[in-house]
């Protein structure tokens, strides 16, 4: 009876997801002829339904989109089967035949920002036009609940949405039918919960109040700052889910390759996956679980199930790049006051940048992260995690030290969250320097006599903190292998850091505490993250 339920809601599901928005309806206002029929098979890591027959482009384009500039693009669709397809943009032209299953890709050149434009597909007969068609830049926004927290629930709220009307702001969420809690799923949830299914959108919007309301918060205000920095159409994907894991987003390829991370099968009963997400994926699937017949439902915590979902079948789209707000749920064990294995953790974060530039085609492709904030958890060992993966190539880390609270996982300031992530995307991808506000990074941790030198760089013209000659948050390693309090001065972009009790350090860390004093800034108002840097002796340091 449940097997049997489970297909009938899944049936259902899929016949939803076509109307789950604008795209699947071919966009208010699209003009289309020949309605669809029998509902038949679906493009392969493309639309996320099940299609009717006829002409229907991925679920990932339509009316109010943006393009990404500069880069050739693709209109993937499908039609009947081997007929004549034609695409048309801003006076190009892309034709091409649909193949036995009626799946196709048109290819158009590059163009430069600008719109709106109107995209029309034809297919014999039947002919779709999407309007209010923009180009410019399109990012990926990912990660757990403080990526998912809205715009309507954070510190600024009134003022963001009485200004949330932006012609060339873009935006496009996709949210989880099954919204992991601590209760059990209903079986029609259970049904849903394939990679297929699991995602319902509507479609491409305008940001406005409305859209805006209920859209990440950071990415909003990561896109709006990038917008009206750059002059140019901004078009956000979002698609991420409280508490998930990292491991959700990896490729289950590399699932298989990788021994030490957690397996998709049997992931309610691995150590490797950490270990709240399972307690959370036994109790959405505790109706299964009673009664395990066929297969078992998927789950968003789910090792490999998110970049099935999400990642996948959006990584034929060319993009700037991707904002990833996540690590809660890998920082710590499920006590919240023991820290994960952050080998572990750095493996995970490692995976997944190379899993979604291997799946983007884009070996560069620009990963920004944001650092895990203040709060009474023991995030230390994962927050330097972060900083060591932020040393890649092409990877940066947005600082939030000073952004959280000592008990609440959700702070609500996510406009500077955003705004700092934004002046990194026009640092890293479009080389800008003015006016942005950069947390200082150490250039050099060098041992000096008896006490250590750490240099600064994106320190604008210096540092500065309440009190320079005494700036707290400082320790040293000593020989025995204990950290020790030290004192530290601050000179320029220098911090003098030493003690009598480590007079030859071997390390030297600052602001490792659950929620430490942050008083060391960059002159242009973000904070100096933590760090754990090893001393090396300076070239006259001979003992």
């Amino acid at each position: 009876m449940l097997r049997r339920t489970l297909l009938l809601a899944a049936l259902h599901a899929a016949a939803l997801s076509l109307l789950a928005g604008p795209n699947a309806a071919l966009g208010a206002g699209a003009v289309r002829a020949g309605l669809p029929g029998a509902v038949r098979a679906l493009l392969p890591g493309a639309v996320q339904a099940l299609p009717t027959d006829g002409l229907r482009l991925d679920r990932h384009l339509g009316e109010h989109m943006v393009l990404q500039r500069d880069r050739p693009i693709e209109v993937r669709g499908s039609a009947a089967p081997q007929v004549a397809v034609e695409v048309r943009l801003a006076g190009h032209e892309g034709r091409t035949v649909s193949d036995a299953e009626g799946r196709f890709i048109a290819t158009l050149p590059a163009l430069p920002a600008g719109g709106p434009h109107e995209l029309e597909v034809l297919a014999e007969e039947e002919r779709l036009l999407l309007r209010d068609v923009l180009v410019g830049e399109v990012w990926v926004c990912a990660g757990q609940s403080n990526m998912r927290w809205m715009l309507s629930q954070c510190a600024t709220a009134g003022e963001a949405l009485a200004q949330a009307d932006c012609e060339e702001l873009r935006l496009m969420d996709l949210s989880g039918v099954g919204v992991p809690n601590s209760r059990p799923w209903t079986d029609e949830v259970l049904a849903a919960c394939t990679p297929d299914a699991y995602y319902r959108t509507e479609g491409w919007r305008r940001s406005t109040a409305d859209s805006a309301r209920t859209f990440s918060a950071v990415a909003w205000f990561f896109g709006r700052e990038l917008q009206a920095r750059l002059g140019v159409p901004v078009g956000l994907i979002h698609n991420a889910i409280g508490g998930t894991c990292t491991e959700a987003y990896l490729d289950p390829a590399s699932l298989e390759d990788e021994p030490r991370l957690g397996a998709a099968e049997g992931w309610l009963e691995d150590a490797r996956v950490p270990e709240w997400p399972r307690q959370r994926g036994r109790q959405n699937l505790a109706r299964w679980l009673e009664e395990p017949e066929g297969p078992m439902p998927g789950h968003p915590f789910q090792p490999g199930f998110l970049f099935e979902a999400g990642i996948r079948p959006m990584s034929w789209l060319q993009i700037a790049g991707a904002v990833w707000y996540q690590g809660e749920s890998n920082a710590t064990l499920a006590d919240m006051d023991r820290a994960a294995d952050p080998a572990l953790g750095r493996l995970a974060l490692d995976t997944l940048i190379d899993d979604w530039r291997r799946a983007f085609g884009r070996p560069d492709l620009p990963f920004l992260m944001v650092q895990l904030p203040s709060m009474g958890r023991a995030w230390m060992e994962y927050r330097e995690v972060q900083r060591q993966v932020a040393r890649r190539e092409g990877v940066e880390l947005a600082v939030t030290l000073d952004l959280g609270h000592p008990t609440d996982v959700h702070p609500r300031r996510k406009r500077e969250v955003g705004t700092r992530l934004a002046h990194l995307a026009l640092l890293r991808v479009h080389e800008t320097r003015e006016e942005l506000r950069l947390s200082p990074r150490v250039a050099r941790a060098k041992r000096d006599g008896e006490a250590c030198v750490l240099t600064f760089d994106r320190a604008l013209d210096g540092l500065t903190a309440p009190d320079p000659a005494a700036v707290p948050g400082f320790e040293l390693l000593d020989q025995e292998g204990s950290w020790r309090p030290a004192s530290a001065r601050l000179e320029g972009s220098r911090i003098i850091v030493s003690s009598p009790n480590a007079p030859r350090p071997r390390a030297v860390r600052y602001a490792w505490a659950p929620v430490p004093a942050v008083e060391l800034m960059g002159i242009g108002g973000a904070p100096v993250g933590p760090l754990l840097e090893p001393l090396e002796a300076l070239s006259h340091d001979h003992r």
